[in-house]
């Protein structure tokens, strides 16, 4: 993404955390900027580096704690797979979200497919589970990678 996107981002998250009457306070702007920044899923170790690197000193569970935050707030996405973080792309709106991730290079893309969702929870239906959230995350080979094959 381009800084002008990120900072877009960036301010769309700030005036959502307005409307909620939440603190975004610079630690977790930092944290969701690094992650907007990044061109595929980044764990949570990877950011507390980049934020060493960028001179200011926090701890694992400041950094976790920041990361919970933005996940409560719909600004990210967890990819269970490999414990990894992404930003929404859709923020606004609260969803269930499908990724598609590539085996290979790990590039990572959020798609939106009403029908697999409205599947899974009729299947849930069916046992009396009631899904609190939902995401599929789905492995192959991206573009790129696929014409190396």
């Amino acid at each position: 993404p381009s800084s002008e996107q990120v900072a877009v981002f960036l301010d769309q998250a700030e005036s959502l955390c307005d409307r909620r009457k939440l603190r975004f306070t610079r630690l977790r702007k930092q944290v969701l900027e690094l992650v907007c920044k990044a061109e595929h899923p980044v764990g949570a170790y990877q950011l507390l580096d980049a934020l060493r690197e960028s001179g200011r000193s926090a701890a694992p569970p400041t950094v976790s704690r920041a990361l919970d935050f933005l996940l409560e707030q719909g600004l990210i996405h967890r990819l269970a797979t490999n414990n990894t973080y992404l930003a929404c792309a859709h923020p606004q709106h609260p969803h269930a979200a499908i990724f598609l991730v590539c085996s290979r290079c790990g590039h990572t893309r959020e798609v939106h497919t009403g029908g697999v969702i409205t599947e899974l929870r009729h299947q849930a239906e069916r046992f009396a589970f009631t899904i609190q959230h939902a995401a599929v995350e789905v492995t192959g080979l991206c573009g790129q990678c696929g014409k190396t094959e």
